[in-house]
């Protein structure tokens, strides 16, 4: 039986129940983000630095604008920013880019054209992004309702595609969205 490295991480730095349960509140009065080449960095003034951190949405379909989990190069989390509203507009700027990176989501408009072959469908969607052709499997568990009238597409290479209001579509796009959901 082979152990993956998750497993050997957490065979040799286990982290302790107490340690997974506290929160860090991050005072946004001593955050210094910078950008070095696609890198973003982090200045706590009186504390650390850390050289790489990526931001994540905690509860990002019902609170997108609060609640960031600031994360180091290992993916720990340094801390919350609970109300990034409250970052100074170079901070607020910085961080924003980094969600933007991280939430690139295109908007359905309208489906184009659904085609199923060998178990999988090939979409081609108008978005607010442009035409995009993309494949998805098994729809049963790649589809994400997070709200009644809205669906999340998760495509074969990871990617999502939101259609934000079923309502918005034509009768024509639901009709062919459903026939192969």
């Amino acid at each position: 039986m082979s152990t993956s490295v998750n497993d050997r991480d957490r065979q040799e730095n286990p982290v302790t129940l107490v340690e997974a349960s506290q929160l860090v509140f991050l005072d946004v009065t001593k955050l210094r983000f910078f950008k070095h080449g696609s890198t973003l960095r982090l200045t706590v003034d009186g504390d650390c630095s850390y050289p790489k951190v990526g931001i994540v949405r905690a509860f990002p379909l019902s609170e997108p604008s609060r609640f960031l989990s600031v994360r180091d190069g290992g993916d720990k989390e340094v801390g919350l920013i609970v109300n990034p509203a409250e970052l100074t507009a170079e901070n607020r700027k910085l961080v924003e880019e980094d969600l933007e990176r991280r939430y690139l989501v295109p908007v359905v408009k309208r489906i184009v054209a659904a085609k199923e072959r060998f178990g999988t469908v090939d979409w081609t969607a108008e978005t607010d992004r442009g035409v995009c052709r993309f494949t998805t499997r098994n729809l049963r568990e790649n589809v994400q309702r997070p709200a009644p009238g809205r669906i999340i597409l998760n495509d074969v290479d990871g990617n999502r595609y939101d259609i934000r209001s079923l309502d918005d579509l034509s009768h024509e796009c639901q009709q062919l969205l459903f026939r192969h959901m």
